[in-house]
This record gives C-alpha cells, structure tokens and sequence, in this order.
C-alpha cells in the first residue's frame, strides 16, 4: 500500500490545490490528513470542504480547535481573546465545527503505522526535529512508524526504541523552506519507504488574496508567508 500523508494547510487553497495535483501523478491508494486544516488561511472553508469531499482520513489538529472558538491551552485572558476573535473571523460553519471536533486524535494503519497531529497524548504540542531524546519518548512503542505535523518541518527519526518517528512537512505553511510539503508512505514492497515530496505553489496569489480579505487572519497568513 502507498499512502500519502498530507498535513497543516492551514487554509491555503493554493498549496492544497498543488499538492492534490502533484498526488494524482504518484499512485497512492489513499491520501491521509494530520489536521490543523483551516487556521490563519483566507480560504479557511474551501479547504475544509475539499478534504470533507475527498474523504481523507483525517485526525484533530490543535487549531482545528481554535477555529471553532475554542482558545485551548491559552490561559492568557487577552490572548485568548485574540484566538476566539481569529476564530470568528474565519467564520466557518457550525457544521464544519461540529465535523472538525469530531475528527480523532489517531488514525492506525497497516504495518504498524500511526498517524497523529502533535504527539498520541495530544494534538497541542509536539517536538521539533532537533528537540532531546526525552521529548520523543510520547511516540516511544505505539507504533513501528509514527507520522506527525505540527511543527511545519519535515523529517525522519529513529529513536532509541527503534521506533520511526516522521514529520509531513507542511501542505500551507511550511517553516522549513518556500514549497509545500507532503510525505509519501510506500509500503508495497519488503520495505517501507519513506519520501518528502516538494511541491511549487502560487505564494503571490496567497499573498494577495490575505491582504484583499486583511483583518486578523490576513495578517497571521502574510505573517507566517513571509517567515517562511
């Protein structure tokens, strides 16, 4: 089985388009989503509703939580302010918030393969590539391979348990370069190959579209573009 593992598109039609294209000439059997879908994008439903309609299994990302006015994990009182007003501002539907909650923290797959947003404790936090041993020690014997988003940089590691842990990379926001990033999961073979796909997209068509709609989430995206 090949799977492609997409995640953290953060509402950026352009580079969810780009990298659907760039998956159709891959021959996958499935496509599956680390979650955080919608946040800090100008095109916060259209995104959602693309990876509703194609199906993706998908798992609950930290700001897939947010964006339904829920500021978890923030205790500051005016930035929790700030979170639920970045929230309405999104305006995304109650049922799309009623499906964003219901997504589960995990997906299993074949092989021994999991699938989380953050870590399998939680979707709120997660280590960077080059963060000590102890704070892998979450995805330590869940599973042969653990795949994960969050931090928005792509990577393989082995911990010490012999457990693979691998970041997608991200699809809207990625931290790690300019090109949107996905994993590719090849498991049709005595081996299980691992491969980050680079993909092109319109920055400037982003861009532009975030500063017609500005107000907070036109400011987070042109932000977050230009620290990429």
């Amino acid at each position: 089985m090949k799977i492609a593992v997409v995640s953290d598109i953060h509402g950026n039609l352009m580079a969810l388009d780009a990298v659907v294209t760039d998956i159709e000439s891959q021959g996958v059997d499935e496509v599956w989503c680390g979650g955080d879908i919608a946040w800090a994008g100008p095109w916060a439903s259209e995104c959602i509703a693309r990876v509703r309609e194609y199906g993706w299994k998908t798992v609950r990302g930290n700001t897939d939580v947010w964006i339904t006015g829920d500021p978890q994990t923030i205790e500051d009182p005016a930035e929790r302010e700030r979170y639920q007003a970045t929230a309405e501002a999104h305006a995304i539907s109650p049922e799309d918030a009623k499906w964003l909650l219901g997504l589960p923290l995990g997906i299993a797959g074949p092989g021994s393969l999991l699938l989380v947003h953050g870590t399998p404790e939680t979707s709120f936090d997660a280590p960077q590539p080059d963060a000590p041993a102890s704070e892998f020690v979450p995805y330590e014997g869940q599973a042969a391979l653990v795949i994960y988003g969050h931090v928005h940089k792509a990577f393989v590691r082995q911990l010490r348990d012999g457990t693979l842990v691998a970041n997608t990379g991200a699809v809207g926001l990625p931290m790690d370069g300019e090109t949107a990033c996905y994993l590719i999961v090849d498991a049709t073979g005595p081996e299980v190959l691992l491969r980050h796909r680079r993909v092109s997209f319109d920055r400037r068509a982003g861009l532009a579209q975030a500063k017609t709609m500005g107000g907070p989430v036109g400011e987070m995206f042109i932000n977050f573009m230009g620290a990429a």
